[in-house]
């Protein structure tokens, strides 16, 4: 259909989808990449991160700037309810990354959550298998905050005793979820929990055990 011919609406809709793309996309992609790459190698650490993208909202800036550096044509993407009720997340996405968008979880390489307290079971979510364990789906999770030092006691891989990560908000059950997706290695998903103005890995080869019974277990 030729641009003229487009309603007002339309054309609203494609401009903002096209506005908001992070400046120097290579060098701050290159910097986010480092930043991630450190979070996953260092669970629970709480790297601090700033971006100039501006996405359509609920996408926050950070998660969109991670699946700037992540996701590319290539890599389904699938977005929780709160995301896909905003028709210009969705192409937001498309123009500045080019990936597509799934309906079903299970087929996605990265997932979009924008609300932790509701968010869905670990089990929707592609796990690999035995032989590609690599094809399982990373979780991009928007949450409120990320505290070192209280929450929960993580333990493994990359982490010297134990160390301690708190996140708001919180899912329900989530530790009893976790404790099926680890038992699961070397299949199981991966997390990127992405605050404001900070990201924490949980790759699947962290243990969680929750100090408190308000902290995402029972």
């Amino acid at each position: 259909m030729p641009l003229s011919s487009q309603s007002p609406q339309v054309r609203a809709v494609n401009a903002t989808a096209m506005q908001g793309g992070p400046g120097e996309p290579v060098l701050q992609s290159q910097r986010i990449f480092r930043a991630l790459m450190e979070a996953m190698a260092r669970p629970g650490r709480v790297m601090p991160l700033a971006t100039d993208t501006l996405p359509p909202m609920p996408l926050t800036p950070l998660s969109a700037t991670v699946l700037f550096t992540l996701a590319d044509a290539n890599t389904p993407v699938w977005l929780d309810e709160g995301l896909m009720s905003e028709p210009t997340v969705a192409d937001w996405l498309t123009f500045h990354i080019g990936a597509p968008i799934v309906e079903d979880p299970v087929f996605a390489n990265f997932a979009v959550i924008s609300d932790w307290s509701a968010a869905p079971s670990l089990e929707l979510f592609s796990k690999g298998d035995q032989d590609y364990p690599d094809q399982s789906a990373t979780l991009i999770v928007q949450v409120e905050s990320l505290k070192e030092g209280s929450g929960w006691e993580l333990q493994g891989p990359g982490i010297k005793d134990r160390h301690l990560l708190a996140v708001e908000p919180l899912a329900p059950l989530f530790v009893d979820q976790w404790r099926a997706n680890h038992a699961l290695f070397p299949r199981g998903v991966d997390i990127l929990f992405v605050a404001p103005d900070a990201v924490a890995g949980l790759p699947r080869t962290t243990a969680i055990t929750a100090l408190d019974a308000g902290n995402g277990g029972h």
